[in-house]
C-alpha cells in the first residue's frame, strides 16, 4: 500500500502556516507568526514504552506562540489518516494526554482524514464508568468533502487548495494510468501559471509527484512534456533538479511510498498496448482536449471511438506536448 503520511508530513512542516491557513483559518489567525515556530516531533522520543505494539508516534509537532490568552506557548498536534482504523480515537487521547504530560501547555490537535469512506468521521474520544466520564473532541478534515468543490480547488492560489486536489485526483486516477497522467501535467502547469515561487512549485511538485505516481513509460512522457512547457515559460525547475539528481531526501521518501507504484506500473506496463487500456485513454484525451477548448463534435467524438489504441495513444502524446491533433480539430 502506498504511504499516506509521508508527503503530508514533509509538506505540512514546509508549509505549516499555509495549510493552518487553508484547513483552519481562525486557528492561523490566533497564530503569532512573528515568534519562531518549533517542528518538534523529530526530537520527540517515543511517547510510549517500547514493548508496546502499534503505531505510538505523533505525525506532526509544532510549538507555535499565540497572539491572546493567559499561556501563549502552546502545542499544536496533526494526525494524518489515510484508512479506518476503530482505535484512532483512543489513539488521539492518548497521545494527549502524553503530550500535555510532558509539556504541560495546551494541546491543540487536527486530524485529516484521507480515506473514501465518507461516513467515517471519528472526531472524539469517550470513556466512563460510574458517575465519571471523560471526553475529548478534536477537529477533524475530512479531504473527500472537497470533492465537490474541485474546480473551485484548481482555480484558487492557495498552496493547499493545490495539495487538496492533488490527493483527490490521485484517488480518482487509481489504476488509470493516462488520464492521471493527464492531471498531473495539469496541476503541475498551474503552478507555474499561478505565480508561485520557485520554493513553493518544488515543494507542491514533491507532494503531487508523491501521491500521483506514475509507471515508467508515463513518467518519461510526462517529464518530456514538462521539459517542453517549461523550456516555454524559461522556468526549468522541475526538469533541472531531476537532471541533477538533487535533493537526495526527496528521492528517498518517494522510494518509500512508491512499492504499489511499481507494482501498479508492472501490471499496467503490461496492459498498456491492449484493447482494455483504451477507455482510460480515450477518458484522459477527452479531459485534455476540453482543457484545450477543443469542441468535442460528433464527428470527432465518433473518429475516437472508431480509432484504435494505438492511435489513439498517438494523438494522447500529442495533446500532452499542448498541441492538437489534425484529425481531431475542428474544421476551420
Amino acid at each position: 500500500m502506498q504511504e499516506f503520511d509521508s508527503p503530508w508530513k514533509q509538506i505540512s512542516e514546509t508549509l505549516f502556516a499555509e495549510m493552518l491557513a487553508f484547513y483552519r483559518g481562525k486557528v492561523y489567525e490566533a497564530v503569532d507568526w512573528s515568534r519562531p515556530v518549533r517542528c518538534l516531533d523529530k526530537e520527540l522520543p517515543k511517547l510510549f514504552p517500547e514493548g508496546q505494539t502499534g503505531r505510538r508516534e505523533v505525525d506532526k509537532l509544532f510549538e507555535v506562540h499565540r497572539k491572546e490568552g493567559s499561556t501563549r506557548l502552546v502545542y499544536i498536534h496533526i494526525e494524518f489518516q489515510n484508512q479506518q482504523d476503530p482505535d484512532l480515537p483512543e489513539r488521539i487521547f492518548t497521545y494527549y494526554y502524553r503530550l500535555f504530560d510532558k509539556y504541560r501547555k495546551p494541546i491543540w490537535t487536527l486530524v485529516l482524514l484521507g480515506d473514501l469512506v465518507r461516513g467515517w468521521r471519528p472526531d472524539c474520544y469517550e470513556s466512563e464508568l460510574w458517575d465519571l466520564r471523560l471526553s475529548l473532541r478534536y477537529p477533524i478534515i475530512k479531504l473527500t468533502d472537497y470533492e465537490p468543490d474541485l474546480e473551485e480547488l484548481l482555480q484558487s492560489r492557495a498552496a493547499f487548495a493545490l495539495v487538496t486536489a492533488a490527493h483527490l485526483l490521485a484517488q480518482q486516477t487509481r489504476k488509470k494510468p493516462f488520464d492521471r497522467l493527464g492531471q498531473k501535467l495539469t496541476l503541475t502547469k498551474l503552478l507555474y501559471q499561478k505565480g508561485f515561487s520557485k520554493d513553493e512549485i518544488l515543494t507542491i511538485f514533491r507532494f503531487i509527484d508523491w501521491v500521483m505516481q506514475l509507471p515508467p513509460d508515463l513518467t518519461q512522457q510526462f517529464h518530456q512534456a514538462l521539459a517542453a512547457f517549461e523550456g516555454e515559460k524559461q522556468m526549468p525547475y522541475i526538469t533541472s533538479i531531476e537532471r541533477l539528481g538533487h535533493e537526495r531526501g526527496w528521492k528517498e521518501g518517494r522510494e518509500e511510498g512508491r512499492e504499489e507504484g511499481r507494482e501498479e506500473g508492472r501490471e499496467e506496463g503490461r496492459e498498456e498496448g491492449r484493447e482494455e487500456m483504451k477507455p482510460d485513454m480515450v477518458e484522459a484525451l477527452l479531459k485534455l482536449l476540453k482543457q484545450q477548448n477543443v469542441v468535442l463534435s460528433e464527428q470527432i467524438l465518433s473518429v475516437i471511438e472508431s480509432a484504435d489504441v494505438t492511435q489513439v495513444r498517438t494523438w494522447l502524446r500529442t495533446v500532452i506536448n499542448g498541441e492538437v491533433p489534425a484529425a481531431l480539430a475542428a474544421p476551420s
